[in-house]
């Protein structure tokens, strides 16, 4: 029925005993017009004067009135369509649930009548659009509006309504169920979801395509240095096609490059950047390696390799491979990782139906754990690797074994481009580089000819804290000692510290058995959020919508998985909030922009700047190239490394050269994302290429300044 002229409800006659006169209703309607035309702000406050004696009691008894009417209906479970589905949560629940809603309500309109002129929304603002998709914080002047006559005689019509506390009840009965959301995505079991199959207790059903093929699951699971992941490359090499899934840029180009070598057409898919591999017709081929975020979930193929599996309980990045594990279409599903995961996939695998198969596996090649600690620099050795765990104290630690020692040192941190790590990792294996100082970097990909690993320490910052390393960080560092190769065979591996209370620390955590993940980390998809944000009668930024999840998700128990910290992302969609950007986004834009591989709240401000920049190029639909955001270090692009200075103003310029790699990669980031928006994408892989050539200047260079500064303190 089309809704004619609307009119106020005090030309619809209702049957209310509290009903005020039609005088009355006239006197407001002579401030609210008078309000209109004159942009009067108090004319809110007039109203409720008009009203006569105790206008705060008069409408708060009418409140009351309308959420006892809604509370009679939660505890009768009487709830009318479109809210039939709250009778589905539990009954306690429910009371718990009116009950927070009850107390939220009554403090917003507290905070209304007490000052009703402050509040956004004024009564002369009010339009149909309130009345169809009320949300909380508008909610006082509306159910004020009810009281004053003022909503639309065809609307009540149309609904039905016989008098205004029937309105006031519909409205409040649907913030209600707007409170309950969260309670509802969790609990209804998947006939009862709207329009959705988003069950959070069972992500398994996030994935219906998956859940039609029977999967063959094989788990190598295994020490560091025990060849689980080179028998599942194995099968991969004679696949027709798959994807090696990585956690690490780096560990995905050391594969595609190995089959690339081999004969083995294989294409390179990261964030940053996808090389196509093509035969000699042209056609590209259909094994690819890549991180694990891109993982093609939409794609059949024959075999998939989800490496490092035990990462499935790492609380930031963990949902890429849960979202693996449970949605991958492939035949079959190598996971390739510590013992640890074998319990939490069994539990998985229960609810996907598919077939498990586990393959365990020895370490190749003898580990020990040294009695004694090293004690001083000039006691490394040359294949020792010094482990520490912050960029300053590795560089420092490179200066100091160059100045005491002749031995050469290589680094590899993670601020560092992979592909610096890449050479410096080959140039130690070579012998260039007798010694290598690294961060836990190292545990994960580059095969490194390691004899003895050295901890400098075994305090590690999280973040807030330092920390000591846990058992499993631990063994994985360990282990990457003595590591197996087809040309030499097995090598006996060493470890030990570099202060002997470290060294304890070490023997006991290596006796430890590693304890078993118990829970895998879940972060609903985008298609979730598209559907959960629009759930909302009003407007709601995604950075809110998010935190209501969270809030309504959180406490409850999950069987087998936990949510996802989300901080970092909530970051970046909070910045986009403030700067009035995310208006212009849509969902699916934001949540891709909540992904890109920044951590802001440990940003510089030339980071934090140039992402907004990139953000709004997008908001705006500009196109622009790398050039055009003025974040590039042209001067010490162009410099020439030079030893006249110090050690220090070396740190400054790696500093200052990594914030540009970062950037950079940003932009290629973007660009495979936006390409029309984020162009040239050749000039970005070039600078990229340059910063990346400068790097690798200053780290020579540092070693030559760490020999002068020590012949300068010799004079001395």
């Amino acid at each position: 029925m089309a809704l004619r002229i609307l009119r106020p409800l005090c030309s619809f006659r209702i049957a209310h005993s509290r009903a005020p006169c039609l005088s009355r209703a006239f006197s407001l309607h002579r401030c609210l017009s008078t309000a209109k035309s004159t942009g009067d702000d108090n004319a809110s406050a007039r109203a409720l004067q008009s009203l006569g004696k105790s206008p705060k009691q008069q409408i708060r008894n009418f409140t009351e009135e309308a959420l006892l009417h809604l509370r009679k209906t939660v505890l009768d479970r009487s709830f009318a369509s479109p809210y039939h589905s709250l009778a589905k949560l539990p009954k306690a629940r429910l009371e718990q649930l009116v009950e927070e809603f009850e107390t939220t309500f009554s403090e917003k309109c507290s905070a209304y009548y007490e000052n009703p002129s402050s509040h956004s929304l004024q009564l002369r603002d009010i339009s149909l659009a309130e009345y169809f998709r009320p949300h909380l914080d508008a909610a006082p002047p509306i159910i004020l509006s009810v009281y004053l006559n003022m909503y639309p005689t065809d609307l009540a019509e149309h609904r039905g309504y016989k008098n205004k506390t029937e309105i006031a009840t519909a409205i409040l009965t649907e913030l209600f169920h707007q409170h309950c959301i969260g309670d509802l995505l969790h609990s209804l079991p998947e006939q009862e979801k709207i329009d959705t199959n988003w069950d959070i207790g069972n992500p398994a059903e996030w994935f219906p395509q998956a859940r039609k093929m029977k999967r063959k699951i094989i788990m190598h699971v295994g020490p560091t240095n025990s060849g689980k992941t080179h028998n599942s490359l194995k099968a991969f090499a004679a696949a027709k096609s798959g994807y090696y899934a990585g956690p690490l840029r780096l560990l995905a180009r050391e594969i595609y490059e190995r089959f690339e070598g081999q004969g083995i057409h294989c294409n390179l898919i990261t964030g940053e950047e996808v090389v196509p591999s093509l035969d000699e017709y042209g056609s590209v081929s259909n094994l690819s390696s890549g991180t694990i975020e891109m993982i093609p979930l939409h794609k059949k193929m024959d075999i998939c390799i989800i490496d490092e599996i035990q990462m499935l309980a790492d609380p930031t990045r963990g949902s890429a491979w849960t979202n693996a594990v449970l949605g991958v279409q492939a035949k079959e599903v190598h996971l390739c990782g510590e013992e640890s995961a074998v319990a939490l996939v069994k539990e998985m695998v229960k609810s996907t139906g598919d077939e498990l198969v586990i393959k365990q596996y020895k370490r190749l090649g003898k580990l020990t754990m040294c009695q004694k600690p090293v004690g001083r620099l000039e006691n490394l050795q040359k294949g020792d690797c010094l482990i520490a765990f912050s960029k300053r104290k590795i560089l420092e630690l490179k200066c100091r074994i160059e100045q005491s020692t002749s031995l050469k040192v290589g680094v590899i941190y993670g601020a560092l481009p992979p592909e610096i790590r890449s050479q410096a990792s080959a140039k130690f294996n070579s012998g260039e580089y007798d010694v290598l100082v690294a961060s836990d970097a190292i545990g994960m990909g580059l095969n490194l000819k390691i004899k003895r690993i050295v901890f400098w320490s075994i305090m590690k910052f999280n973040g807030s804290d330092m920390v000591p390393l846990s058992v499993s960080a631990t063994k994985q560092i360990a282990g990457r000692a003595g590591r197996f190769s087809a040309d030499q065979g097995e090598s006996e591996g060493l470890v030990t510290a570099f202060k002997s209370k470290d060294l304890r620390f070490l023997q006991l955590a290596m006796r430890e058995p590693i304890k078993n993940v118990e829970k895998a980390c879940i972060w609903p998809p985008s298609e979730f959020w598209v559907h959960y944000v629009s759930s909302f009668r009003s407007p709601l930024p995604l950075s809110e919508a998010v935190k209501k999840f969270e809030k309504s998700i959180g406490n409850r128990k999950l069987d087998n998985y936990f949510l996802s910290e989300f901080d970092h992302q909530l970051e970046i969609l909070d910045l986009l909030l403030r700067n009035r950007l995310s208006k212009s986004l849509t969902i699916e834009d934001q949540l891709s922009l909540a992904s890109v591989p920044l951590n802001l709240h440990f940003a510089p401000p030339v980071v934090v700047e140039t992402a907004l920049k990139f953000f709004e190029c997008i908001s705006r639909c500009e196109s622009k190239t790398v050039f055009d955001f003025d974040f590039l270090h042209s001067s010490i692009l162009s410099m020439e490394p030079s030893i006249t200075g110090s050690s220090e103003r070396v740190f400054d310029t790696l500093q200052a050269l990594e914030t540009n790699h970062k950037l950079v990669l940003v932009f290629m980031w973007l660009s495979q994302r936006w390409p029309t928006l984020f162009a040239d994408k050749e000039s970005a892989n070039d600078i990229k290429t340059l910063i990346e050539k400068r790097i690798s200047e200053e780290l020579i260079c540092l070693r030559r300044v760490a020999k002068k500064e020590k012949s300068g303190r010799r004079r001395r």
